[in-house]
């Protein structure tokens, strides 16, 4: 765990490298590939990932945003932080829907919560030939004060044009 300067009241604390794993973290039989955080890590978790591994004008997609406590301690205020959603063009996207509100809060020791946000391919991302990328990261504080902090990118390949 990476802790960054500051007063012990301030610190952040950031979870380690990712590793892959097939399934969501509590359906060992699902059948999407995404990656988590290792189990043994403290703090907030952000899982985020595509309902589908690529994808063709069209189709609909959702993006799952889970939010994992696993701090030990009541997270008392939680942000999902969508940072940017673009396709190979760098053009910006919006989702066609997603909750109003990413303000959360408390989730208690060992809970979690998943908000979900849909967005439907289009042909010109398919033009672009490439990936649809959704950025979000989460900002989360204890109970006991501490903030912590986690991102993660759902990357969906878009099939090429027969």
């Amino acid at each position: 765990m990476l802790h960054l300067p500051g007063s012990p009241q301030k610190r952040l604390r950031r979870q380690p490298h990712e590793t892959k794993h097939a399934s969501h973290p509590s359906d060992a039989t699902a059948s999407r590939v995404f990656l988590v955080r290792p189990l043994n890590s403290t703090g907030v978790r952000l899982v985020h990932y595509a309902d589908k591994a690529t994808a063709t004008p069209h189709d609909p997609l959702a993006y799952s945003a889970w939010i994992i406590n696993d701090s030990g301690e009541e997270l008392t205020t939680v942000v999902l932080v969508l940072r940017s959603f673009t396709n190979a063009g760098m053009e910006k996207l919006h989702y066609t829907t997603g909750p109003s509100i990413l303000s959360l809060g408390p989730i208690p020791a060992g809970g979690e919560t998943e908000l979900v946000f849909t967005y439907v391919v289009t042909e010109n991302d398919q033009r672009h030939a490439g990936e649809l990328i959704s950025a979000m990261a989460v900002h989360a504080e204890t109970a006991s004060g501490t903030k912590l902090w986690d991102e993660h990118d759902a990357i969906t390949p878009i099939s090429l044009p027969e």
